[in-house]
């Protein structure tokens, strides 16, 4: 099963191509996912928004199953983290928390980032 990054669901949002029928391939094979720190990441700048773009966000989000960034990925995170440091790979935060979400669940993360995700041992990554 699939996670979506924020940067997919910001491109899906937008209508952008191929982002529509990579969706119904996602939604195809089961429950589509997305993590808490995506869901900051994507509404974080929805001050900026028209009413309209808003709730688009909250209608997309809506049909969405949401990943609590939980203890056990906080406690991954920081261990990812600081085991990229000690490489000099270091990554944003918020991907380390995204990353450490869908290790703790098991999923494949669908992002445009690979060059950040690829760093993260043993995550599942694909884009379109």
């Amino acid at each position: 099963m699939y996670c979506i990054d924020s940067d997919f669901a910001i491109d899906y949002i937008k209508g952008k191509k191929p982002t529509d029928d990579v969706m119904k391939q996602l939604y195809a094979a089961g429950d589509v996912f997305i993590t808490t720190p995506s869901v900051f990441e994507l509404t974080y700048v929805t001050k900026g928004f028209s009413d309209k773009r808003e709730r688009a966000i909250l209608e997309f989000l809506s049909s969405l199953t949401v990943l609590d960034f939980e203890l056990d990925a906080a406690l991954d995170a920081s261990r990812i983290g600081r085991d990229l440091a000690h490489k000099g790979e270091m990554i944003h935060p918020m991907d380390l928390f995204i990353g450490a979400t869908v290790l703790h669940y098991n999923l494949t993360l669908m992002t445009r980032n690979i060059q950040h995700f690829e760093r993260i041992e043993g995550l599942r990554v694909e884009t379109w």
